[in-house]
């Protein structure tokens, strides 16, 4: 309370961290101060509009949640439906389907909980998987390629 008292020239100088501190508890006094302000001059008008506001908000929140939900998965779907229209250059040699097989034997052999609701790591997983698996029959093929080339000049 004496240092309050002394004027600004005279007070003790603070460390940056100490000025850092009571610079922080001076927001926090302020903050006090307005919110307390605030309530006490509250008129009937004022607690009604934020009653109004929060009841508002409480009862309208879980259907605007559901509402972006709904477009976030749709938008997601529409992608996934993209993506799959495009034709690859591995659907073209039928690489695709093989690969849709396994998948198709993998999701009849998993019946546990957990199938449905993997994580995003997973799925990035998976995709790893699947594309090793494209790059390798994809080597394989153009391997054969290269020695039935190869046979072919052998043979003439």
């Amino acid at each position: 309370m004496a240092d309050s008292l002394r004027p600004d020239n005279e007070q003790a100088r603070l460390n940056p961290l100490g000025q850092v501190m009571a610079q922080f508890a001076q927001y926090g006094q302020n903050a006090s101060n307005n919110i307390q302000s605030t309530f006490k001059s509250m008129t009937i008008q004022g607690w009604l509009r934020l009653v109004v506001i929060v009841g508002g908000y409480m009862l309208l929140r879980p259907y605007l949640l559901q509402l972006v939900t709904k477009g976030g998965v749709s938008k997601l779907q529409e992608q996934e439906a993209k993506e799959k229209a495009e034709v690859s250059a591995n659907e073209f040699r039928g690489v695709k389907e093989k690969l849709e097989e396994h998948e198709d034997e993998d999701a009849e052999e998993d019946t546990g909980e957990s199938s449905g609701n993997w994580g995003q790591q997973a799925r990035v997983r998976q995709r790893k998987v699947i594309r090793q698996l494209l790059e390798a029959e994809e080597k394989r093929r153009q391997e054969e390629e290269e020695d039935k080339d190869i046979e072919e000049f052998l043979v003439d």
